[in-house]
């Protein structure tokens, strides 16, 4: 844990002295308890998901005439995509994907309503004792292989060039698989996205220095590696091309503590790919509205 500290910013992302000694501990007793796990938080939330942002970003994607698809993957279609992910034939959960694909849903709608689900409820399933984190380190590879394979086929032919993302994880971090459903998913609604794995704090600078890039995201697990989002996420702002670059967070830790993204210097945190697509427009809007 780093040294006691002082930890000051703006909302808007000015330069923030003392990162390296962020005192984690002293903000979270600072900060008013926030129960995301509360069935009243999470429903909501999970709610708005399900019914507004998940439909509307089906709908840009679809460019069509008003109303999101009729038809979407089941319950039934997710939990078997994540039990034959962890299954002894590997092949299995890569046809059951072609399956559900074959009944015209396009790949960002099957990264909202089937894999992205199909990795929740496989965590589930460990937090249950029904597999272990091994089994989901599998299901977890197995559903990446899928959108491998699946969704250059479906992705945006002609991008914006504003809308140019990295995502990082930084050195030594576990939690990589969601943020690579984000990655996919952004790609699949007309990003140009980047994703760089064990990437240093000062590595992460020179990765958005040469180019503009609308959005950064940077990917955490645990309390105690929030020092190094933090430090991340200064020496991204202090070196971007883009000035007004728009920055979030995801991972476990900000998915239970979603105020934690102000301590360590980010505009919002994302909850699952849907709900990082809708921010890192937000985002790019507000930050575009800000520079002109």
């Amino acid at each position: 844990m780093a040294a006691h500290g002082d930890f000051s910013m703006d909302r808007f992302g000015a330069e923030r002295p003392g990162v390296e000694n962020i005192d984690i501990g002293r903000a979270a007793r600072s900060q008013p308890v926030f129960n995301f796990e509360s069935h009243s938080v999470r429903s909501r939330l999970e709610d708005a998901i399900e019914g507004v942002i998940c439909p509307r970003l089906v709908l840009l994607h679809h460019n069509s005439n008003g109303r999101p698809p009729e038809k979407k993957p089941t319950r039934e279609d997710i939990e078997r995509l994540a039990i034959l992910a962890i299954g002894n034939d590997e092949t299995e959960a890569a046809s059951h994907f072609e399956n559900v694909r074959a009944q015209q849903h396009s790949f960002v709608t099957l990264l909202a309503y089937l894999i992205a689900p199909a990795a929740r409820y496989l965590r589930e399933l460990c937090r249950e004792d029904r597999c272990d984190f091994f089994d989901v380190t599998v299901g977890e590879g197995r559903l990446q292989a899928i959108m491998d394979r699946f969704g250059s086929t479906d992705a945006s032919s002609v991008p914006d060039p504003r809308r140019r993302a990295v995502f990082i994880a930084p050195p030594g971090e576990a939690e990589v698989f969601s943020v690579k459903v984000v990655a996919r998913f952004l790609e699949a609604i007309g990003w140009d996205v980047r994703f760089e794995r064990a990437l240093a704090a000062e590595d992460a600078a020179e990765a958005v220095a040469g180019e503009y890039v609308g959005v950064v995201g940077v990917t955490v697990g645990a309390v105690a590696r929030l020092d190094i989002a933090a430090k991340t996420i200064a020496k991204v702002r202090a070196s971007s091309r883009n000035r007004h670059v728009g920055v979030m967070v995801g991972g476990s830790i900000f998915a239970e503590s979603p105020w934690l993204a102000a301590q360590v210097g980010a505009d919002a945190a994302w909850l699952d790919a849907p709900s990082a697509a809708a921010l890192a427009s937000h985002l790019l809007m507000r930050k575009t509205a800000r520079a002109l």
